[in-house]
């Protein structure tokens, strides 16, 4: 199974899931339906993406929208 990275717009929190069995097509995707955040244990928007570094490099970039630049604050912590 491959491996998705599910990052939480709320808190941050990145998680590795393999149940997920999603090809990510863009260097990220906002996930469709809400998930519970373990940390956060309520229902929050997520970013899907296949490679977190890879992720994190494009948006160093070039941040083109302003979900981007929050992503980027999100992933450096």
């Amino acid at each position: 199974m491959s491996k998705v990275n599910v990052i939480c717009l709320r808190c941050g929190n990145v998680q590795v899931r393999t149940d997920i069995s999603k090809k990510i097509l863009n260097i990220y995707e906002i996930s469709e339906d809400q998930k519970i955040c373990p940390k956060c244990k309520i229902k929050t928007e997520q970013i899907l993406t296949n490679n977190i570094q890879n992720l994190r490099e494009t948006l160093e970039e070039n941040p083109s929208r302003k979900l981007d630049s929050y992503i980027l604050k999100l992933i450096r912590r």
